[in-house]
Formats: C-alpha cells, structure tokens, sequence
C-alpha cells in the first residue's frame, strides 16, 4: 500500500471509531456489506470463474446482506463516491432486485459525471429486466453516445460498450428492438465506435448474460 493509500485508510478507520454518528454508521456499513471476506475485490469479476460450490456460498451471501440491506444502507454506500462502495451497492441492487433504487440509477447515470462504476449499474439494470430499465439504458446511451470516445481504452468515464450490451440482453428477453435505431446505419453508435457491426456487441451481451444470472443465483455460462 503507497503512503497515500495508508493515510486514506487510517483517516477512515479513525472516523468509524472515533468520529461522528454519521461517520461510524457509514465504517459499520462499510464492514458489513463491502469489506466483508474481501467481497468488492471479488465482484470486480473473478466470481465467474469460481469452481461452482465456492460461486454457491458467495452467492448465498450476497442475497443474505441484499436483504439486510435497507435502502438508507445503499443510498449511503453510493453517496460515498467510492468506487468499492458503489460497486459493492449496485451489486446488492441487482441481486435483491431493488426497484426502489432504480430511480437513483437513473439519476446518477443521467447526471453526466464520471462513473465507472455505471457498469455495474447495466448490470442491475438488465437484472431488474422489465421495459423501464431498459428505457433508462437508451436514454443513457442518447447522451453518452454523443460524447467523443475516449482515446485510452482504460478510460472509464462512461460505459457505452456495457449499456449497449445490456440494452441488447433486455431487447433479447423482452422481445424489444430499443438497440436498433443506434446499430443502424448511420446510427449513434456507429457514429461512436467507428464500427460497421453489431458483431463486436455480442461478447458483450453475453457478459451481461452471464452477470445477471450470477446475481440470480444462477452458474455463469463461461465460454472459453
């Protein structure tokens, strides 16, 4: 861990014990639903390559704390601004279902900040899995997809390539045609990515798949 790392550490264990109400409430949370047997490192996607009975138990106790888990509790984790904490809440989002979050993820992808961690947000999107959700994906894309594209791929100021495959995951499930209008031609998302198919979507898509049936408590279908 760098000096700077160490100080940032310290300062927040300090606060959760000896700082104000609020700052101990946040550490308390924190522990429980984000820190807990290093679960934000975990969901950063090495859970899908899991050997199964291990993904079971992971599993079991991600759907234990998503019903623990008010929604003061995940308001909370996402006001932090860090990105384990929102990774870890909008995974608890999606695996609980929490429709009752839904609007704050439409405000924060709609909010024209950064946010990385919007991939994870697709992902409860398409989770939730019904035409509303499926709405705030297109409207996201209406206004991500008119910002240039980043030229480090590493860049993850917005997750255009995950909300197309996401949009693509919920037009599959509810037999819906939302992702069309930018696939063709001369559409958003050629004038975006540069490219002349949606071929290069469909590994996407199938990550998404995959995703939403680990929070369903399903296996992921890994293809290799």
């Amino acid at each position: 861990m760098d000096l700077g790392g160490l100080r940032d550490y310290t300062a927040t264990f300090l606060r959760g014990r000896f700082g104000s109400p609020e700052h101990r409430y946040l550490h308390r949370l924190i522990r429980r639903y984000v820190g807990h047997g290093g679960r934000y490192l975990h969901l950063r996607g090495e859970v899908l390559c899991w050997p199964r009975p291990r993904q079971r138990l992971f599993q079991y106790r991600l759907r234990r704390s998503a019903r623990r888990a008010g929604t003061q509790d995940l308001t909370s984790l996402l006001d932090t601004g860090g990105w384990r904490e929102q990774l870890a809440a909008s995974w608890l989002i999606a695996v609980g279902r929490r429709a009752d979050l839904r609007d704050r993820i439409a405000q924060d992808l709609q909010s024209g900040t950064a946010c990385g961690y919007g991939w994870d947000y697709c992902t409860a999107l398409a989770r939730l899995g019904t035409e509303q959700d499926a709405e705030l994906l297109r409207s996201y894309l209406d206004q991500t997809l008119l910002v240039p594209r980043p030229l480090d791929e590493d860049d993850e100021s917005h997750c255009q390539r995950r909300a197309m495959g996401a949009l693509l995951y919920l037009d599959g499930v509810l037999g819906t045609s939302c992702a069309q209008p930018f696939l063709a031609p001369g559409g958003l998302w050629r004038q975006w990515s540069g490219e002349d198919s949606s071929n290069s979507l469909e590994e996407e898509r199938e990550l998404v798949a995959q995703l939403v049936a680990f929070a369903a408590g399903r296996r992921p279908l890994i293809r290799t």
